[in-house]
């Protein structure tokens, strides 16, 4: 009966772990999908939801770019702000991105003050053609990452060509290379982005940097240097007249829908049947005890045997939850911590004759 509720407890541990990574997988999905589409009261009121399930900061973080990304500047700041308030403990790389958002959105929302004061300085007529120019680019804009995300790049390229010609500024040519990137187009990909560098004057390193990112990473899909898929990147185009990045689709922890967070679904349910296995061992041992109390006070040999089967039972299912926890832990690490963070943690079992537990190291 005692084996039957562990078993019972355990495979419940396991489809509740898996299901709930799964729903906030869907959730962060749907989300993202909301903001690209341009609907940001949606993709920010799931991720409020996630955040208050989770307690997860890299969710203030999305809702900060999905407002940067359509252009609402004054709320992605307040985001960001929250989001550098509420997080703890914030590497340096992360917390300096994060700086780097709101200094990008102050400026450019500087930049629309000074061009509506300009617009209602030209008067009525001149004011209505800068807006309608502004609205048709816009429009441009839009239909050319619609037609990427949707796996069109022939049209997607070519609205962003006209865009390049009418207004000069290299960061179209950028945003041809990234709809090239996320329909597996690489070495297409790589002429748009080398391009990029030989158009764009006054270019920032971090600007270069990112840029050069992209072309590793097409090179390395393009020579087979890597096993895994390639699957199509959702992401953000730069802005006309900005040098603004590309959108960090994953939190800085948290991606959303990337590899890594099947990393930490599988990480979490590793976890929570090793962490059954623990308890079940320490049952057992309690039994163990119990019974060898009761053979000092009076030997009986079926007793005995029925101690020496238990204790059996209980290592066994020590070493099973050790090996489930430490499995567990390695993949939501791994998952969790896909690039390089300020930080380092882990949590590792610690097995003794008499004791059992987990000891948390790490670096600061």
């Amino acid at each position: 009966m005692n084996r039957l509720r562990f078993s019972l407890l355990l495979i419940f541990l396991l489809k509740s772990s898996t299901g709930s990574a799964k729903n906030v997988e869907n959730k962060e999905r749907t989300a993202r999908t909301a903001c690209l589409a341009g609907d940001y009261a949606k993709g920010v009121a799931i991720l409020s939801e996630l955040f208050v399930e989770t307690q997860d900061a890299g969710f203030i973080y999305n809702q900060g770019r999905c407002f940067e990304q359509n252009h609402r500047y004054d709320d992605a700041i307040s985001r960001f702000q929250e989001y550098l308030r509420v997080t703890k403990k914030i590497g340096r790389s992360d917390k300096a991105e994060t700086q780097k958002h709101i200094t990008e959105c102050s400026t450019l929302l500087e930049r629309e003050k000074s061009a509506a004061t300009a617009a209602e300085s030209a008067g009525p007529s001149g004011g209505a053609a800068a807006k309608d120019k502004s609205a048709s680019q816009e429009a441009k804009e839009r239909a050319a990452r619609k037609a990427c995300l949707t796996g069109n790049p022939a049209s997607g390229v070519a609205i962003l060509t006209d865009l390049f010609l009418d207004t000069k500024d290299p960061t179209h040519l950028f945003n041809q290379g990234r709809c090239f990137e996320q329909n597996r187009r690489y070495e297409d990909a790589i002429g748009r982005f080398r391009e990029y560098l030989v158009k764009a004057k006054n270019l920032q390193p971090d600007e270069k940097a990112d840029t050069d990112k992209h072309i590793a990473t097409c090179e390395s899909y393009l020579h087979g240097k890597t096993d895994e898929t390639p699957k199509p990147v959702v992401a953000q185009p730069r802005a006309a007249g900005t040098q603004e990045p590309p959108l960090v689709t994953a939190s800085p922890e948290p991606s959303l829908g990337q590899p890594h967070s099947k990393l930490r679904a599988a990480g979490l349910a590793a976890v929570a049947v090793g962490g059954a296995g623990i308890i079940t061992g320490l049952l057992l041992n309690l039994k163990v005890n119990s019974m060898s109390d009761d053979l000092e006070k009076e030997y009986d040999p079926a007793i005995e045997s029925s101690r020496k089967s238990f204790k059996m039972a209980g290592w066994i299912a020590y070493g099973a939850g050790a090996a489930c926890l430490t499995g567990g832990v390695i993949l939501y690490y791994l998952g969790r911590n896909r690039d390089e963070k300020a930080s380092r943690l882990a949590l590792l079992p610690t097995l003794g004759p008499d004791i059992a537990g987990t000891v948390l190291v790490g670096a600061f």
